[in-house]
């Protein structure tokens, strides 16, 4: 499956879109040794720490400025790309998998020196964000899974026709990065404002420019969170033990990963909360105001 940050990347270079904002925060990349590589980070915002885990062939700079802004209001954001994506290093061995990624965002949690954390997890990252709260239960305060697929054959898996509509070499690229939202109006105006708003944090530099990742992590995550993830059936049984709060949060038209998997994790997870808001997979960047004032409330409940 193509990723939607390969097709951003292009879009950028496509378009050679400028803009005249002037930059207010200027991210400052830092790098922490774990578990054989170098993981590329930077902090945002402050509060209580909230560790951001990245989906599919993103990086740290696919984030929605949107979002990021309004979650650093009450949160220090540790935003960081997963191994050998963006500015991140790799093994030459391909380690790839979802708990290794889940035992690298631990590592980099307590390279940093927190205790806890709460977790923000989306698509690949949040099935990234079930291992991690069911690995290292101890290292983690809170999570909020959007967009998550419960993996093996308890998921729900994307339809042949929109697997082949991603991979669609005829389709333009605005028309690839609008399967992520509704083909509504309101879906096709948000991705437009999302894109917007990318590359004008990209021309402030209030994100950094780090949207390249290569083909050869893209096919490592492409087996850990296929392959791999299709046939572990022990994720969903371990969900049973979560003794922590859990959000499940996913849009009401997500194509990608079937709004049916949140409901079949929030059901497993003891006590989850579950949210649906407007939108597709990317439902957190056109829903990002209502999604992050539902996080704040979430994460202020005892």
């Amino acid at each position: 499956m193509q990723g939607i940050f390969p097709i951003i990347t292009t879009l950028f270079i496509y378009l050679n879109l400028s803009f005249s904002v002037q930059a207010q925060e200027k991210p400052v990349i830092q790098y922490a040794p774990v578990n054989g590589v170098k993981l590329a980070y930077y902090l945002k915002g402050k509060g209580d720490p909230m560790i951001m885990i990245m989906g599919y062939a993103g990086t740290l700079s696919a984030w929605d400025p949107a979002l990021l802004e309004e979650l650093a209001k009450n949160n220090q954001l540790i935003i960081f790309d997963n191994r050998g994506a963006g500015l991140s290093t790799d093994t030459k061995e391909n380690n790839t998998t979802i708990p290794q990624m889940a035992d690298d965002a631990a590592a980099l949690v307590k390279s940093l020196g927190f205790q806890k954390v709460n977790v923000f997890s989306w698509s690949m990252g949040a099935r990234i964000g079930q291992q991690l709260v069911i690995r290292h239960p101890d290292l983690v305060s809170k999570a909020i899974l959007c967009a998550p697929n419960p993996g093996g054959k308890y998921q729900i898996g994307i339809t042949k026709k929109v697997s082949e509509e991603l991979n669609n070499p005829s389709l333009s690229l605005m028309e690839n990065f609008e399967l992520l939202f509704p083909t509504t109006p309101e879906g096709k105006a948000a991705a437009k404002m999302v894109f917007e708003r990318w590359s004008a944090a990209k021309a402030a530099g209030t994100i950094p420019d780090d949207f390249v990742v290569s083909k050869e992590t893209k096919a490592r995550q492409v087996r850990a969170r296929t392959t791999l993830w299709d046939a572990d059936n022990q994720n969903y049984k371990d969900l049973k033990n979560i003794k922590i709060p859990v959000l499940v949060a996913d849009g009401r038209e997500d194509i990608i990963d079937n709004p049916k998997n949140s409901v079949i994790i929030a059901n497993q997870i003891p006590f989850a909360w579950l949210a649906f808001y407007e939108g597709g997979h990317a439902f957190l960047f056109q829903s990002y105001k209502k999604l992050s004032e539902t996080v704040n409330v979430f994460l202020q409940k005892d």
